[in-house]
């Protein structure tokens, strides 16, 4: 299985993974134990939502791909019925994805081959970095907010206020946004910011360097 696999995925995209399992084990961790606050725990049921739909698009793939589909379900259905987000109690079960993909990084046998790897595919490297990151920020940031809002009489008192406050200033956008106004909801505010800049100013990057290629090839 950890051969197919290995043919199937890049290390870089199975690293994403990993994090992303990772991520979500922490919230369901926080959301059952330590958050008593609904709105709170809405906004991680939330984020929780969004990350069983990128698990879901990973196990359609690697089923779509598999050479024998029934020896993938021998242990794929668990990947299957734990991205689904309305089985709470199913969800721990995402502990055997991180498993399975720890198994794939022992196929690899060398930190140097994942090295490797990331040279020959810078873009597919910084882009996942990238993205993870922002998203990373955003759910945090979202999270976080509410909290400190309530204590300091903000507008940001629903889960849905934090998630569109969340997305504005990540995307940098200026006009009917809701402004922090305690203090740690300032410090949010600003790494948003940058972190939008961020992936702003990367894309454009991306954008620019096809141009120019495309120019370059024309001119051939």
């Amino acid at each position: 299985m950890e051969q197919r696999m290995s043919k199937e995925r890049s290390p870089i995209y199975s690293m994403f993974m990993l994090v992303l399992s990772f991520y979500i084990l922490i919230i369901i961790f926080l959301d059952s134990f330590f958050i008593k606050d609904p709105e709170t725990k809405l906004v991680l049921q939330y984020i929780d939502f969004c990350i069983c739909i990128i698990f879901l698009g990973d196990f359609f793939a690697n089923l779509y791909r598999a050479e024998s589909k029934l020896a993938y379900m021998k242990w794929g259905w668990l990947d299957f019925i734990s991205s689904i987000p309305v089985l709470d109690p199913l969800r721990w079960a995402r502990i055997s994805k991180i498993i399975r993909i720890l198994r794939f990084f022992r196929t690899i046998k060398s930190v140097k081959v994942l090295a490797l790897s990331i040279q020959k595919s810078k873009l597919q490297s910084f882009t996942l970095i990238v993205l993870l990151i922002t998203f990373l920020t955003y759910t945090i940031c979202a999270s976080m907010i509410l909290e400190h809002e309530r204590e300091a009489g903000g507008s940001i008192q629903k889960a849905e206020d934090a998630l569109w406050w969340a997305f504005l200033n990540i995307m940098n956008a200026k006009v009917s946004i809701t402004q922090a106004v305690s203090s740690v909801g300032v410090v949010l505010t600003i790494v948003l910011n940058k972190v939008g800049l961020l992936l702003f100013a990367y894309f454009n990057a991306i954008i620019i360097a096809w141009l120019i290629n495309k120019r370059v090839n024309f001119s051939r």
